[in-house]
């Protein structure tokens, strides 16, 4: 399937849902270079979970990381899959994102789809204080469990400085 159709079956299948697409096409290899392409998904949070499922009905994908950008009173969440491995020529990456506000900070679990998102989910739980409803372990990896700061909120910047000490050593000589 080639990169149009790819996002034809998500628009067909979600609708409305879906709020934007691209493809970015770059090419590999020297000597005979041939197209790799980076689909990119946006779509409602209601959608979201829908979205990942056609994702998993229609390519078998590997969750590779979740990242999250701070908007300032929202939060986009990029979830980003691999797909294709084992096909000759067949490799793509899909990114599925979905901006949620911190006003109403929650997102459904992916874990009932694809059972190792569970880490990803559970930090961005632990640094964006994102509520992921259904994930089957919600305790912290990285943070201890007394702290209830977030680090990557923009909007928590002043508890989070207070909270959280430099310990790099190198890292004291811009103070």
């Amino acid at each position: 399937m080639n990169p149009e159709q790819s996002l034809s079956s998500f628009k067909e299948a979600l609708g409305e849902k879906v709020l934007d697409d691209r493809t970015v096409e770059r090419k590999v290899g020297t000597v005979a270079p041939r197209s790799v392409y980076d689909l990119w998904l946006t779509v409602d949070r209601s959608g979201f979970h829908d979205a990942v499922a056609h994702l998993c009905a229609e390519y078998n994908p590997h969750l590779t990381v979740i990242s999250g950008d701070d908007l300032g009173d929202n939060v986009a969440f990029n979830y980003h899959f691999s797909t294709g491995w084992g096909e000759r020529y067949g490799e793509a990456t899909f990114t599925i994102r979905t901006v949620v506000p911190k006003s109403d900070f929650r997102l459904p679990t992916i874990c009932d789809l694809l059972p190792g998102a569970q880490t990803s989910e559970r930090e961005k739980h632990e640094f964006f204080g994102l509520e992921v409803e259904g994930i089957p372990d919600d305790r912290n990896l990285f943070l201890p469990e007394e702290m209830t700061i977030h680090p990557w909120r923009k909007d928590l910047q002043s508890e989070t400085d207070e909270a959280v000490k430099r310990l790099v050593k190198w890292e004291a000589r811009d103070e």
